[in-house]
This record gives structure tokens, C-alpha cells and sequence, in this order.
């Protein structure tokens, strides 16, 4: 072999690894770059050569911009440091500045930072990267172009049209807004206009009722005054006829005892025995009572004829009360009937008064002997009274209505009369367990007044319910006031085809007068508030 032969076999291969060496340092060792295509809709500015960028690194060139003649889409084929690895999910961006070079952006995922290992620490998830490899078509990452100046005008024109598109349309409907404004403040107007009228109107009718009430109570006041005068003139003026009056106390004396005897009858029926027994007791009290105020005359009357009815009288009353005493024994109370009962006491009267002469004094330390006759219409006046108070208790109302609403389902009962309205009624008994009302609501009224009368049964303390005739319709009712004191309830339920439910409540302003108010027809929608004042007596 020549020396020319072995000479240029040399510098053959010394070429050849020359090769290599550049070869291997260029995809093998730290500078060495491998490929990935990229797919754009346009190039827009990029060209072979431009700089990539990751995060902000330079990690790469643009190696080859090719322009796909099917769809017309370019294909940026990428080299990138092989040092450098690329999220699978990254975002390839075009950045095409208005001056200098465009340059290619790859933005990974943003992803939370976590420290690897370590007490409390996060382990860093696994991220897929993206093969160093330029990969078939259909499965190349799609790029992003930037916004153009006319991708902006384009979009700002349509912005614009629909700007304009809402500018006709609040120009042709503003005529409509307005109106609808200017109704809405005419309605807000004459809703204030109506209830400034209303609030008028209202405080009138209070006055109304106010002025009313005050007319009541000085009428009622002064009749009362007169009333007591006219009793006492009655009183000292007619002195001859307590004969006749002591008369009427001896055959009252005489029916009670018939009563007792007839309720001695009934005593056996076991279901009248506890209103027996309290009826037999309020007429041992009345009897007892009566006798005390026959025992006050005789002491004031020097007439021998006249404290001999006494004596009859009292004789009478106390037989009556002892007839009374006996029925309790029967049905649970104590007997003590003289003649009957072991260890009775004998009837008073049996044995001569003897003769009072000259007026009778009251005992010098006020605890004993004959009352003064000047102070005898006192003294009948206060036991009348209490008779009168257990016998029958009197309420007088006086209340209004609120206004009726237009078009609400109303109780027929309820007319659209405002008041004021009077309602009057009568509990007889209002002591006894077992009680009757009676009276009468919105008097004066020739068409809306109507009639109660309804039994009450006494079930608690302060507790009364029962049923009757409750505005001339069938019902019930009940009252809760404990003790008799500030506060109370009361409720009403009647008219079965209409059912209309009444609530009540009271507050005592001062002896014998209370503010009450409340709802008409609860449960419909033409409810109505009624409020007043309350006379008890």
C-alpha cells in the first residue's frame, strides 16, 4: 500500500470522529438539544432562530417553521436544551412585541409548591413532561397566538355594536321607564296623603271615643252620687215603712227556708252535689247576712211590736241558715240544728228583749253595743252591696273597630260599622263554681245587636269556660284572669257555619275599670282589631 493511501485513510477517519465528537456534543452532553413540534394557527412574527423562553429562561431556538398545506396551520418545530424538561400541560405562547424580536413563551401549569420530605412537609406530585421527541401530528401541543390589533378591533367593534344594540333599546323603552317612575311616585304620594288622613281620621275617632267614654263615666259617676243621696233621703224619710220592709225580711226568711228544704230534696242527686253545696252555702251567707241587718234595726227601733217581727225575723233567717248548715252535713258541710242535732245551739228569740228606751249609743271603745241610727243607711248600704256583688256582677264595654279592608273574607257578624260599639252583660252567681252570662252586644243598633246567654263552669284558679248562645250564635268561650289581678284573657269561638274566633285581652287601669283589646275573626282575612274600655260593677 502507498503512502498517498495510508495518508488519506488517516484524514478520512480523523474527519470522521471529528464528526462524532460534534455530534455527540451536540445531543448528548450539556449543550447537546433535542425536538418538539409545536402546532400554531399563525407564525405571527416567528421565525428560525427566535429565542424560547420557560418561566422566563432562555432554554432553547426555534429550529424550523413549517407551513402545513392541508389546513394552512404552521408546525414551529422547537430546539430545546437537554437539560431543561417540558410539562406535558404547558401553554406555548407567541410574544410579538410591537418592537424587537418575537420570542416563544412556554408557561407550565401553575402548581402549589411543597418541600420534598421533612416533618409536616408536602411531597412534590409527579408532573407528566412532554417526550423528547417530535411527535405525530394529531398529538402535538397547540400553541397560542397572541391578540392582534385587528383580533382587537374586531372584538371592540362587536363590543361596540352591542353597546349600541343596548343604547337603542333603553332609548326606545325610556319613555315606558319614565312613566313607570312618575306612577310610582304619584302612588307613593297618595299613599302618604292616605294614611296622613287616616292617622287624622283615627285620632278623631279616639277623641270621639275618648270624649264619649268621659261622658260616660261623669253621667255614671254623678247617677251613682244621686242614687245615694236619693237612698239616704229614702232612708231618713221613711222611717214608717221599715215595718213593711222588716216584712218583706220575714217572708224572705220564710222562702229561703222553703229553698232549703227543696234543696235538701236534691241533695241526693250525687251530679248536683258540688253546685248544691255551693249554692247552700251562699244562702247560709245570704241568711246570715240578712239576719245581721234585722239585728242592726231591732237595735236602733224602740218599738216593742216592731223588735218582736225582728225577733221572729232573725228566728226565721237562723233557721234557715241552720237548715242550710244541716244540708251541708248531708252533702259535706257541718250540721247544727237546734232539736235535731246533738249539741245545737237554740234559735235566738226565744226568750224576751227587754225594752230599749232613748236613743242607743255606740259603746264608748267603738266595739260594742247598738250602732247609730244616723249610721244605719251606711251600714244597710255595705251589706246590700255585697249581697248584690255575690249575686250578679255587671260589664259595660265600650270599644271601636279598626276600617275593613276591601275585598276580605269577613264573619257575616261583622258589618262595617266602626262603633263605637256598646256591649252589656250580666254573671249571675259570679262567685259559685257554676255561673250564667247574659247581655247584649252593639246596643243601639236596630239590625247588628245581639244576644248572649251561656253557662260558666269554674275549672282553676282564675279559669272560667263554657258554652251557650255567643252573639245570638252557638259558641263557646273561656276567661283567664288569676287572682283577679292586672292582666287577663278571654277568648270567643262561635257561629258553626261560620266559624269565627274572637281573642281578647285586658289590662286593669284602676278599681273597676280596665283597657281591653283585641281581634274579631282571628283566622279569616277580615280580621279586625277592636280595643276600648271596660266598666265592671
Amino acid at each position: 500500500m502507498s503512502r498517498n493511501v495510508i495518508v488519506g485513510a488517516f484524514v478520512l477517519l480523523g474527519i470522521a470522529a471529528l464528526f462524532a465528537i460534534v455530534l455527540v456534543l451536540q445531543n448528548v452532553g450539556p449543550q447537546g438539544r433535542y425536538k418538539v413540534a409545536v402546532q400554531f394557527k399563525s407564525a405571527s412574527g416567528i421565525h428560525r432562530g427566535a429565542l424560547v423562553y420557560e418561566s422566563g429562561v432562555n432554554v432553547g431556538v426555534v429550529d424550523e417553521v413549517k407551513l402545513q398545506p392541508d389546513d394552512f396551520t404552521v408546525e414551529v418545530i422547537l430546539a430545546v436544551n437537554n437539560s431543561v424538561d417540558i410539562p406535558r400541560d404547558a401553554q406555548f405562547i407567541i410574544q410579538a412585541p410591537l418592537t424587537g424580536d418575537a420570542t416563544l413563551e412556554i408557561v407550565p401549569k401553575r402548581r402549589d409548591i411543597g418541600r420534598a420530605g421533612g416533618e409536616g412537609g408536602a411531597t412534590r406530585p409527579a408532573v407528566a413532561l412532554l417526550p423528547r421527541e417530535i411527535l405525530p401530528r394529531d398529538e402535538q401541543p397547540i400553541g397560542t397566538n397572541p391578540a392582534t390589533l385587528s383580533d382587537l378591533l374586531q372584538e371592540g367593534q362587536g363590543q361596540v355594536q352591542q353597546l349600541g344594540t343596548l343604547l337603542a333599546d333603553l332609548q326606545k323603552r325610556e319613555p315606558k321607564l319614565l312613566d313607570t317612575f312618575q306612577s310610582a311616585l304619584s302612588n307613593a304620594n297618595d299613599i302618604a296623603i292616605t294614611t296622613n288622613a287616616q292617622t287624622q281620621k283615627l285620632a278623631k275617632r279616639l277623641d270621639a271615643l275618648e270624649n264619649t267614654l268621659s261622658l260616660a263615666i261623669d253621667t255614671g259617676s254623678s247617677n251613682i252620687v244621686d242614687i245615694t243621696r236619693r237612698m239616704d233621703t229614702v232612708v231618713a224619710q221613711n222611717g214608717s215603712k221599715i215595718g213593711t220592709l222588716l216584712d218583706q225580711f220575714n217572708l224572705a226568711a220564710h222562702t229561703l227556708n222553703d229553698t232549703a228544704d227543696q234543696i235538701h230534696d236534691l241533695a241526693k242527686n250525687p251530679q248536683l252535689r258540688q253546685n248544691l253545696l255551693d249554692t247552700t252555702r251562699g244562702i247560709a251567707d245570704t241568711a246570715q247576712t240578712f239576719a245581721g241587718i234585722a239585728g242592726d234595726l231591732r237595735k236602733v227601733t224602740n218599738n216593742a211590736q216592731t223588735q218582736a217581727q225582728l225577733r221572729d225575723t232573725i228566728a226565721n233567717f237562723d233557721a234557715a241558715s241552720q237548715k242550710a248548715n244541716s244540708l251541708l252535713g248531708e252533702i259535706g258541710g257541718r250540721s247544727a240544728v237546734y232539736g235535731v242535732d246533738a249539741g245545737a245551739t237554740p234559735a235566738p228569740g226565744g226568750s224576751p228583749v227587754p225594752p230599749v228606751s232613748g236613743a242607743m249609743q255606740p259603746a264608748p271603745n267603738g266595739s260594742g253595743g247598738a250602732p247609730n241610727p244616723e249610721n244605719l243607711p251606711l251600714v244597710l248600704k255595705s251589706k246590700l252591696a255585697t249581697i248584690a256583688h255575690s249575686l250578679i256582677a255587671l260589664q259595660i264595654r265600650v270599644g271601636e273597630l279598626d276600617q275593613e279592608a276591601a275585598g276580605t273574607d269577613r264573619s257575616p257578624l261583622l258589618t262595617r260599622d266602626r262603633g263605637p260599639q256598646t256591649d252589656v252583660n250580666a254573671t249571675l252567681l259570679p262567685t259559685g263554681s257554676t255561673s250564667l252570662l247574659v247581655g247584649a252586644n252593639d246596643i243601639g243598633s236596630a239590625n247588628t245587636t245581639t244576644w248572649n246567654v251561656a253557662a260558666l263552669e269554674k275549672i282553676g284558679r282564675g279559669l272560667h269556660v263554657g258554652g251557650g248562645v255567643i252573639y245570638s250564635r252557638l259558641g263557646e268561650l273561656a276567661s283567664y284572669n288569676p287572682g283577679g289581678g292586672a292582666f287577663g284573657l278571654e277568648e270567643r269561638l262561635y257561629d258553626p257555619r261560620h266559624p269565627t274566633l274572637d281573642g281578647y285581652a285586658t289590662l286593669r287601669l284602676a278599681k273597676g275599670l280596665n283597657l281591653f283589646g283585641g281581634e274579631r275573626d282571628v283566622t279569616h282575612t277580615g280580621r279586625r282589631t277592636d280595643f276600648g274600655l271596660q266598666l265592671n260593677f
